[in-house]
């Protein structure tokens, strides 16, 4: 006999099935949902009384750009403001943070976008500063200008940024590679992702 637990999934899997089914996809699309892949937003910026800090990105699960869609962050360990996030696993994510005042003023932080490419079994947790300047030291997720690629052996980080940079690599286990400083148009070689694919998730400001 059939449990109320069965009977709601077996309900559910044919709903599944008959809406691929209406929509013209194959019943396999049905189960071909992309994985999502959480981060913990943790960003330090100062503030007025009144203001809010957010998060906004490249997906639809931080707005799209848009501020009015952007995750909203809770300053209660001020100035560090946190929020969690789910995105689509395995992808580039680029994303900023903004502040919105409390008569509707934005203000977005400085520089180049950030950008993560986070795997479903790894929580990605940032450290960042709201980049006050372009130049902000210290502030957490490299720029986008600092790109990587990938093989079983080597990580190499590129540093197309215009400045030097002390950079590291964030693996999807949490561990992160030694520090290096980068020149301008420089690239520099740190551990690939190996036997394990202990992927990178994103370059990191040391």
């Amino acid at each position: 006999m059939q449990g109320p637990g069965r009977r709601r999934a077996t309900v559910s899997a044919a709903a599944a099935l008959a809406a691929a089914l209406l929509s013209g996809a194959s019943p396999s699309a049905a189960a071909d949902v992309p994985a999502s892949a959480p981060i913990h937003f943790q960003v330090t910026a100062g503030t007025e009384w009144g203001d809010q800090v957010f998060a906004v990105g490249s997906t639809p699960a931080l707005g799209s750009w848009d501020p009015a869609r952007a995750v909203p962050l809770d300053a209660r360990g001020y100035p560090t403001w946190a929020a969690d996030g789910v995105v689509a696993s395995g992808s580039p994510v680029e994303y900023k943070y903004l502040v919105k005042k409390a008569d509707g003023t934005i203000t977005w932080e400085e520089g180049a976008n950030r950008l993560l490419r986070p795997w479903a079994d790894a929580p990605v947790t940032t450290r960042d500063t709201f980049r006050l300047t372009a130049a902000t030291p210290a502030s957490g997720i490299a720029p986008t200008c600092a790109g990587w690629s990938e093989t079983w052996r080597y990580t190499s980080v590129f540093n197309g940024c215009g400045s030097p940079y002390t950079l590291q690599v964030l693996y999807r286990d949490g561990s992160a590679s030694i520090c290096r400083e980068v020149a301008p148009a420089a690239t520099a070689t740190f551990p690939g992702y190996g036997p394990y694919e202990n992927h990178p998730v994103a370059v990191n400001h040391c």
